[in-house]
């Protein structure tokens, strides 16, 4: 879990220099495309096309709410806001994973100790976006939302993940990390041919840095996390797996302080303590071997 919390940590600052040539929607589809072909390697086809058979609505919702929705809203988020701040907004998934867990798929019980965590934290994330945040401009608070909204989406997914029938975590990776990437061609084919909105010659100005970031980025940051993320869920469950998430805070900000010369403020630290702490209140149950 913490090497899953490291490598993830790391992925906002690959974002990072990759959106300084490279698309948002681009980004999102060569990331995919290079974890399918990493994953595929190791997959058994059989196992893959039975596990779509399957689970045909699960594993769309996981490919398009656990990677083509959230991939692209940070990506693009990160065009305007540091890493840092998406690192530790998306440490706000467990909260709603804990939500989606109790309300909607019944998997675990409601205890007011979990409650409190659950205040305490949303009582983090309205510390992180104050006013130390803001004071770069108002408009910046959108993209903070789009962040809270991917882990949403996470979160969900996340949820989802358990209900997949007769299939090993590495199926479930495979199955829809190619399925989502296919999602992603067809949205990058309709921007480029039947919209003509993206500029093909823009290839040209992709540099070497944003190249290599990006492919690391879909290589480690999602081939090889993404099979960690469901083996964690498929061995405890999509809360226990979700705790990884209150770590990678930590590990965003310390890479966005040593690699990006980014910039902590009071604000996001006393957001992230809290954020913290919520995490670990509301799956203390499942913290016995910390104890």
């Amino acid at each position: 879990m913490i090497l899953l919390s490291a490598i993830w940590g790391s992925s906002f600052i690959f974002i990072k220099l990759s959106v300084e040539t490279i698309d948002s929607k681009l980004l999102t589809f060569y990331r995919l495309t290079i974890a399918s072909l990493a994953l595929v390697v190791f997959c058994n086809r059989k196992n893959i096309i039975n596990c779509l058979k399957k689970n045909k609505l699960q594993i769309f919702i996981i490919a398009f709410l656990g990677n083509v929705i959230p991939f692209n809203l940070i990506s693009y988020s990160e065009i305007f806001v540091d890493s840092v701040i998406a690192s530790t907004l998306i440490g706000t998934m467990p909260i709603f994973t804990f939500l989606f867990s109790i309300y909607i798929f019944k998997k675990i019980e409601f205890t007011y100790l979990r409650f409190i965590g659950l205040l305490i934290g949303f009582l983090g994330m309205a510390i992180f976006i104050g006013p130390s945040n803001l004071q770069l401009g108002q408009d910046k608070i959108i993209f903070y939302f789009l962040i809270i909204l991917s882990s949403i989406c996470y979160a969900f997914s996340a949820n989802v993940v358990k209900r997949v029938r007769d299939s090993s975590p590495s199926d479930v990776a495979i199955t829809s990390t190619v399925l989502a990437a296919i999602i992603c061609l067809a949205h990058v084919l309709l921007e480029c041919i039947v919209l003509e909105s993206y500029d093909i010659n823009n290839l040209l100005l992709i540099s070497v840095k944003s190249f290599v970031s990006a492919t690391i980025l879909g290589l480690v940051c999602t081939a090889f996390a993404i099979f960690i993320f469901f083996s964690l869920i498929n061995k405890e469950s999509a809360v226990f797996a979700s705790q990884s998430n209150y770590l990678i805070p930590c590990f965003g900000s310390l890479w966005g302080i040593l690699f990006l010369n980014e910039i902590v403020t009071s604000n996001m630290f006393i957001g992230l303590l809290f954020i913290v702490f919520s995490g670990w209140l509301i799956n203390k149950k499942d913290l016995k071997f910390l104890l």
